[in-house]
Order: structure tokens, then C-alpha cells, then sequence
């Protein structure tokens, strides 16, 4: 078992004890208003506006919305289980099914049916194919959206910093970076230790998630 008591966790591990989630806001079952025209993307930190994410335009509960481009916490896509069952284009995760190009950019597929696997993407899925192999995939994802949108939306606003923002907002500067690993099965399952209510998943065990229904 690798050592997680500095939180840095390798892909696969489960993450540490105790729950650090507790003040978070809790993971919400479905995806809340979006304001008119919103981009929709796959996971926690890839939002390209503020008041994006997965609370929506009203905020969580006790909270506000999220009040910046790659700050929300976690998906405005239609959750979906598996590799090519989006519906549409940036709803893809990666991890275990999938081409390389696939999982190369986790999130940046081009229409419905192309995306790479499930989203929301958990914090413990790893990345099978490719040049990525064995990494993260939320973190690649987050190096993308960098790499893309997060160029973009700074030629626009320069006033925005070169460095993506900590995910979670007030709630991270409260509690500390606690999804510095993206959105943890612990969080999306509510600290169900079953996990049997994922939404994300991977197959057997192999994307560190386990089962899902």
C-alpha cells in the first residue's frame, strides 16, 4: 500500500483516511441548471466559465457558484458508464477502454459516440493506452484543458493567471486542496465503501474504482 500521507496518491490507490471530503459539498445525483448556451464538459475543473459546474447556476448548498473558468466541481455532461456512450462532443472521460488518441485528450472528443469511457472522472482512473499510460486521467484532462481552453479564455482575459485555479473555491480555501486529485470515488459515492452507487466506473476494479450501478 503505498504511503498517502502527504495526499499524493498513485494511479489506482485508494485514497486515504480519514474522510477528507466532509465539508465539501456533498456530490450531487444529477446535474443542476445551466445558464443558456454553457459548454458542457466531463469532470470536476474543466468548466470554461464561471457559474459552470456541476451545482449549476445556483451554487451548493450554503455556497455560491463557482467564480471561475476551471474552478467547478465536477460535470455538466450527461453521466454515462462506458466508452462511446456520450452524447455528445466533450463528454468523454478515458481510462480503460479506448485508442490512444482517445485517452491522449480525456474530454476533447469531437461528437457524440467518440468519447473515451465514463464520466464524471474519478480520481483513482488511470490511463491503459497510449502515451499516458498509467497516469492519471483527470489530471491529463486538466493538462488539456489547459493546453486548449485555458489559452484561449487568457488571450480573452489576461487578468486570468497562467496556472489553472484549485478546484472548489471557497471550499478549498477553507479546507485546503482536497481535490487536488480530482473528484474521488469517497466523494462521488457519498463515502459509500460498497461504491455500488458510482456513476464512473472502469471494469473489475481496474480503473481503481470498482463496481458501479
Amino acid at each position: 500500500m503505498t504511503d498517502n500521507t502527504n495526499n499524493e496518491l498513485n494511479p489506482g490507490d485508494p485514497v486515504p483516511r480519514p474522510y477528507p471530503f466532509d465539508k465539501a459539498p456533498k456530490f450531487p445525483p444529477t446535474v443542476g441548471e445551466q445558464s443558456e448556451g454553457a459548454e458542457l464538459h466531463a469532470c470536476m475543473g474543466l468548466n470554461s466559465c464561471a457559474g459552470q459546474d456541476r451545482f449549476g447556476i445556483t451554487g451548493p448548498k450554503g455556497g455560491s457558484p463557482n467564480a471561475c473558468a476551471g474552478q467547478g466541481f465536477c460535470s455538466t455532461a450527461v453521466d454515462h458508464t462506458c466508452h462511446v456512450q456520450n452524447n455528445c462532443k466533450s463528454q468523454g472521460g478515458c481510462g480503460l477502454y479506448g485508442t490512444a488518441s482517445e485517452m491522449d485528450r480525456p474530454g476533447q472528443n469531437a461528437c457524440q459516440s467518440l468519447g473515451s469511457c465514463a464520466t464524471p472522472i474519478n480520481a483513482e482512473r488511470f490511463i491503459t493506452n497510449g502515451a499516458y499510460q498509467g497516469t492519471s486521467v483527470w489530471k491529463r484532462a486538466r493538462a488539456v484543458f489547459k493546453e486548449t481552453q485555458w489559452a484561449s479564455l487568457r488571450e480573452k482575459n489576461p487578468a486570468l493567471s497562467e496556472e489553472l485555479p484549485a478546484v472548489g473555491g471557497v471550499f478549498v480555501e477553507k479546507n485546503g486542496d482536497i481535490f487536488s486529485e480530482g473528484p474521488s470515488y469517497l466523494w462521488i459515492s457519498d463515502d459509500n465503501e460498497e461504491r455500488d452507487n458510482m456513476t464512473a466506473c472502469g471494469s473489475s476494479g481496474m480503473s481503481g474504482a470498482g463496481g458501479c450501478g
